[in-house]
């Protein structure tokens, strides 16, 4: 069983170091943009969104500058970032809402979950999303082929593609770009803007 650290040696590491930062904060607002752009183009409303492992806070920050008026709301497990920024100490894998979300943003979270619990989380994922799904998770693809091994954070649970589609697959409809669409959204999706 892996033990991770989720402390501020961790987030000096690999989000505030510019030598070993893994996360590149530019590109949020870039990310960020294109969700959005998607989701109007499909005419999916988001007035509200959970970002399940929020972190520093980036996407709140890109929201606060391009949605003002969409109700953000940030989960983290670490104890530090908690203190930090006051977010509500809560894991993906077994959160509960009053009410499903219009967005959900799982980035970076689902490689330091053990089988069980991610299996569990994209369960849970689905319950919370009522609208789309924004995901971004390492697989052991991506760690041999796409990733820069300096400034990425390895030590974690890789599993392949396939792993992930089957269970997303239940519940969501993969749009491309890490954007998906829960199966209970009545949005049209054409048959090749698909994966």
């Amino acid at each position: 069983m892996k033990n991770f650290r989720f402390d501020r040696a961790y987030y000096d590491r690999w989000y505030r170091n510019d030598g070993t930062r893994t996360f590149m904060t530019e590109y949020t607002p870039v990310i960020v943009r294109f969700v959005l752009a998607y989701l109007d183009y499909l005419e999916v409303e988001v007035k509200t969104v959970l970002d399940a492992g929020c972190g520093l806070g980036h996407w709140r920050t890109a929201l606060k500058d391009l949605r003002p008026e969409v109700r953000y709301h940030g989960l983290e497990t670490s104890d530090y970032l908690c203190g930090e920024f006051s977010w509500e100490k809560a894991s993906i894998v077994d959160y509960r809402a009053p009410e499903p979300f219009d967005l959900v943003v799982c980035q970076g979270v689902l490689q330091y979950l053990n089988d069980t619990e991610c299996k569990a989380a994209i369960d849970n994922i689905a319950g919370l999303c009522s609208q789309a799904l924004y995901l971004e998770v390492l697989t052991r693809r991506d760690a041999s082929e796409n990733t820069i091994p300096e400034r990425t954070d390895t030590d974690v649970y890789l599993r392949k593609g396939k792993w992930y589609r089957k269970r997303l697959d239940r519940h969501f409809v993969n749009l491309g770009g890490g954007l998906f669409l829960s199966r209970a959204c009545a949005a049209t999706c054409y048959e090749l803007w698909t994966a």
